[in-house]
């Protein structure tokens, strides 16, 4: 493979200008500054510029030649996207080896290779995440755009070329025009499902072929007025700045027009204001390095706000992280594979390396999608990854807050006990073996089912030391379930002598169904309410304050006025005197004694929360002296 330097692309400034426009509007969308909720649509002016831009190029070359080298474009879009791309994603996937939480690295690996082959918006499109997935923001979410993009990169070549050989101009703009307009009723039709019109490029690519409209424009329209380009780029600025009561897919459309305008009347002018505003060098190299700003952006603000406290120096510090960063990428790689020429030959050593390279490639993605309790190379390779992570080393991290450790005698709940639970061994009783706990005597059962509020309490049940049964059956929505086991709950009497029912109740209207639930069940079956635990205000971050080593507190009164749970408590405390099947643990004060309490104590190292409704693993634990005697009370005299 020869490599060889040559650069004789044109340049346009306000295209860079407005890169590095589009790049910065991102930036402040992923700092999570307030008036920047809608900077996600400097992504969609990206898209304008890419159509503009590729129309441009292929084009100029068609009418040069009168032909289009497909190879040479494919080539050239695979150096200007590639190698910065592995190599900023790279450097971010070891830092997430080394730094990141790790509950959440098998994600990150996947989307690390979804990326590199050109579609994770696919994989975004597709994702079932669990909650417990969200705790913290993706660094590699950016990637979307570019599977986005790369997946235009291939079709559209193909289409422009059809469209320039064998359509006459005045048709060609009609038929990208009808093609624009199906885009923008279909997004319009499908706005409620937002996944799918954010990352399908087929509700993407119309915004692309509004900068292939642009181009053949401005090939027609020499009228060039900056005071109307520049009142567009104004306009196009505070419309992301203010509130909106339309709908994605039109929000989306006006952006696009806003920018079409402006690069559509733009023209340099000498010693004009707009050339000092459009021209600048400041952000003509922003423009310039703006691909690797995007790449970086997200991994470096991630890592910061995982790490470091919010302080004034925090967006000024992140931007010179970045755009340092971005420069080095420029230079080092970007700037250098861009503008070198290959000469890509299929001999027998290339194609075993590439055979090589992409078996390496396929053998680690299966290993990623295996679970590692059934992979011991798997297993092996995991172990090796926590040992070298920062958070494991110093704080013990996964085994005290992530909720997939919640385990009953020894086995994950969320392996074995969900809905979606692949069942290996059932009782005698239709109960899943793994999810129960075995007692000293047939006495009585713990029937503990709901969804991951009620797993609150597992580390608590699974911790005290009693010689009943306890049994967990995850259910994420309960209530609102109609296919509810009456009759295994109920055959259970059979073999315990008492059964009791135990849920979590957070709210009035799932007292009220829980009501009707006891109403079909066998009148001796007790009835165990599992009280609320205090939410934290969700400013509060309890995951990042224990990274950060730094107490955070909450104050309990909005929660309870909040949530009404003085009326709750009210209304539960008659249940049960009136009706002596039902009891009631109430859990509110242990976890948070007086009005003002600690999510993490750095003085006791006590994580009570893992985010604003769920409590970690010692959480729980808080419970259980106090469990106990709640037990030895109700079920033991």
């Amino acid at each position: 493979m020869k490599i060889t330097k040559k650069n004789n692309q044109k340049v346009l400034n306000h295209i860079q200008f407005l890169r590095g426009i589009s790049v910065i509007i991102v930036f402040f969308y992923h700092l999570n500054l307030s008036y920047f909720d809608y900077g996600f649509l400097g992504v969609d002016i990206f898209f304008v510029i890419s159509g503009f831009v590729i129309t441009s190029i292929i084009s100029k070359e068609i009418e040069k030649t009168k032909k289009f080298d497909f190879y040479n474009f494919y080539t050239r879009r695979f150096k200007r996207i590639y190698p910065v791309l592995f190599f900023i994603l790279t450097i971010s996937l070891f830092l997430i080896i080394f730094l990141q939480p790790l509950d959440l690295f098998l994600n990150n690996l996947k989307v690390y290779f979804f990326s590199l082959f050109g579609v994770s918006n696919f994989y975004y499109l597709f994702l079932k995440k669990d909650y417990f997935d969200t705790v913290f923001d993706d660094p590699f979410a950016h990637t979307w755009s570019l599977g986005v993009e790369e997946q235009f990169y291939i079709i559209f070549p193909l289409l422009l070329f059809f469209i320039l050989k064998y359509e006459k101009y005045i048709k060609s703009i009609l038929i990208l025009s009808l093609l624009v307009f199906i885009g923008i009723v279909f997004s319009n039709i499908f706005v409620e499902n937002i996944k799918l019109i954010f990352y399908s490029p087929l509700f993407r690519f119309w915004e692309f072929l509004i900068g292939t409209l642009t181009f053949f424009l401005t090939k027609k329209i020499k009228i060039k007025n900056n005071h109307l380009s520049l009142s567009a780029l104004l306009v196009l600025f505070f419309f992301i700045l203010i509130p909106k009561n339309i709908n994605l897919p039109n929000t989306i459309l006006i952006t696009c027009i806003l920018t079409s305008i402006f690069i559509l009347f733009y023209k340099k002018n000498e010693n004009k204001l707009s050339n000092y505003i459009i021209e600048n060098k400041p952000m003509l190299f922003l423009g310039n390095v703006s691909y690797s700003f995007y790449l970086w952006h997200l991994p470096v603000i991630y890592f910061y706000d995982l790490y470091f406290l919010q302080s004034l120096f925090r967006i000024p510090l992140l931007f010179l992280i970045i755009i340092s960063l971005s420069f080095l990428s420029f230079w080092i790689i970007e700037n250098k594979f861009r503008y070198s020429k290959f000469n890509i030959r299929f001999n027998f050593r290339n194609i075993i390396f590439g055979t090589i390279v992409l078996s390496i490639i396929l053998i680690i993605n299966i290993f990623a999608f295996k679970d590692s309790y059934n992979s011991p190379i798997k297993y092996k390779f995991k172990n090796l990854i926590y040992n070298l992570n920062y958070l494991e080393n110093k704080i013990n991290y996964t085994d005290r807050v992530v909720f997939y450790k919640i385990n009953i005698n020894g086995n994950e709940i969320y392996r074995f006990c969900t809905e979606s639970s692949e069942i290996k061994k059932l009782n005698s009783y239709n109960l899943r073996i793994n999810c129960l706990k075995k007692g000293i005597t047939n006495n009585r059962i713990f029937y503990i089912e709901g969804n991951s509020h009620t797993a609150n309490f597992i580390p608590m049940f699974n911790e005290i030391n009693i010689n009943d049964f306890i049994y967990y059956n995850h259910k994420a929505n309960l209530f609102g379930n109609a296919s509810f086991n009456y009759d295994l709950i109920n055959n259970l009497q059979k073999n315990y002598n008492e059964v009791v029912y135990a849920t979590n109740i957070s709210d009035e209207k799932s007292l009220y169904k829980l009501i009707e639930i006891q109403k079909k069940l066998n009148k001796k079956i007790k009835i165990l309410i599992l009280g609320t635990v205090p939410y934290v205000n969700s400013n509060i971050e309890p995951l990042k304050c224990f990274i950060k080593n730094i107490n955070c507190e909450y104050d309990t009164f909005d929660d309870l006025n909040k949530r009404n749970l003085k009326s709750l408590n009210l209304k539960i405390k008659k249940l049960i005197n009136n009706n002596p099947n039902f009891d009631y643990f109430d859990p509110y004060n242990l976890i948070c004694p007086s009005r003002i309490c600690k999510v993490f104590d750095k003085k006791t190292n006590i994580i009570t929360h893992r985010d604003n409704s769920h409590l970690t693993i010692e959480g729980s634990s808080l419970m259980s002296e106090d469990f106990m005697r709640f037990y030895i009370k109700t079920y033991e005299n």
